[in-house]
């Protein structure tokens, strides 16, 4: 013990830490974070298929001129290829983690985690499948993917616990006469299979009634396009609150309604702004400089949601943990075009309680310096349309028209947001030293 005492260095980060490690022991934690390390290389795989997707091959891309002088016809096989491998991974990521989440949790409860696991995955495309004439086998994708990871690892372990009430403890299989272990091993968990499907299939209709009724749609548009004042605090209050949520419900794997992916203008200040830079040729005097383009989609979303290039730059600064700086060495590229599922599955930070309060933080922190700012008037707004994939710091300067003091701020804030993150890193790595050294000493494997 008095190994693990020696590496707090002070009563602060040892309330952290030691928050952190009770967390860590929490049944469902583990699950949570074994399953978001499990599915880190499709995720990275799959992103920088997606990376590629917008860069390159979409219209809008970043780069999509240099692909001109490939002849359609293989330019279209590229473009399928690239967009299966994308759609496959990271679009279907969710597939896997509710078999993973239901395998590990089954496990732990010594039932049959494999087929905990199959149960899990079907489910969830029961409840994504697309009730409609016109496509045959289609599948709401807003489920299956990184957006619907939350919800995913929440049903696989319910399915985890319905193997628990329902089936007995799984016995080893018997290679000897591996059919009729097979099938006893199913007859055991038959009761739990069925009633998952049962479930699952009430599940389906209710979505398929709220997605054909567009009331996602329909909430987000309302609440990211509709103005509820013309006064400019009560629009960065908006703006704040709004990116807020947002980075709150990335965190969970789920979404928001600022997307990190290129600019939006969904709402009437977004247009007005462009059109008055149009008018005047000039960003300088914009009337709304509180909406979500001069704020979150500049400042707060450097190389993905919750400005995680700075926690990459904070790897690389102060880190000494090889898996965090191999994470982090995979997850640059991506990163730097604003796509982080890789680092947020790999560090990871999707549900890291360590990393909740900078992910949060540095995007709002750059959100209110960036307030300030263009309230003084020390830099234009950023009005006009960058193409897709962007990098987070080039944003600003180019959204401006080229304003030199866009950039500065720009990185100003990044290098804000990575003393941010800094303090967070040096925690992380503490707490997986002691997680480790504690599981050695009871003799553990690390399993769940």
């Amino acid at each position: 013990m008095l190994r693990l005492k020696e590496l707090y260095s002070n009563s602060l980060q040892k309330k952290v830490i030691q928050i952190a490690l009770r967390t860590q022991k929490n049944f469902f934690y583990r699950v949570i974070q074994r399953t978001v390390l499990t599915i880190f290389p499709f995720v990275l795989i799959g992103s920088f298929a997606k990376t590629i997707q917008l860069i390159f091959l979409s219209k809008n891309g970043l780069f999509s001129n240099l692909l001109d002088f490939i002849p359609d016809s293989i330019y279209f096989q590229i473009e399928g290829v690239v967009t299966a491998i994308s759609n496959l991974t990271i679009g279907w990521i969710s597939v896997i983690a509710a078999y993973l989440a239901a395998k590990y949790s089954a496990k732990y409860f010594k039932r049959d985690d494999q087929l905990a696991g199959l149960t899990a995955s079907i489910s969830l495309l029961i409840i994504a499948y697309t009730y409609s004439k016109k496509t045959s086998f289609a599948f709401h994708q807003s489920i299956l993917g990184i957006r619907g990871l939350l919800f995913a690892i929440l049903m696989g372990i319910f399915v985890g616990y319905l193997f628990k009430m329902t089936s007995k403890k799984a016995s080893p299989i018997n290679f000897s006469s591996m059919s009729s272990s097979a099938l006893n091993r199913a007859f055991t968990s038959m009761t739990a299979i069925f009633l998952m499907i049962v479930i699952a299939a009430i599940f389906s209709a209710a979505v398929n009634v709220t997605f054909y009724s567009n009331l996602p749609e329909t909430v987000i548009s309302q609440i990211s396009s509709t103005n509820p004042s013309t006064i400019p605090w009560l629009r960065l209050l908006r703006t704040l609150g709004l990116g807020t949520y947002t980075v709150i419900m990335s965190f969970l794997g789920w979404s928001g309604p600022y997307s990190s992916i290129g600019t939006s203008y969904s709402d009437t200040t977004s247009i007005a702004n462009l059109n008055y830079a149009l008018n005047h040729h000039t960003t300088w005097g914009a009337p709304d400089i509180f909406n979500s383009n001069a704020l979150y989609h500049t400042f707060a979303a450097y190389g993905g949601t919750g400005a995680t290039l700075a926690l990459i730059i904070a790897v690389f600064w102060i880190s000494k943990d090889r898996d965090f700086l191999t994470v982090s060495r995979w997850s640059l590229i991506p990163s730097i075009f604003n796509i982080n599922s890789p680092l947020l599955s790999g560090i990871p930070v999707f549900f890291n309680v360590i990393f909740f309060i900078p992910f949060i933080a540095a995007p709002l922190v750059n959100m209110l310096l960036a307030a300030l700012v263009l309230q003084l008037h020390l830099m234009p707004p950023a009005v006009y349309s960058v193409p897709v994939g962007t990098p987070g710091p080039l944003i600003a300067f180019l959204g401006t028209n080229g304003s030199w003091q866009a950039l500065l701020f720009t990185l100003f804030s990044l290098f804000i947001s990575v003393l941010i993150y800094i303090p967070f890193v040096r925690i992380a790595e503490k707490v997986k030293t002691i997680d480790n050294l504690a599981a050695d000493e009871r003799g553990e494997d690390h399993e769940i």
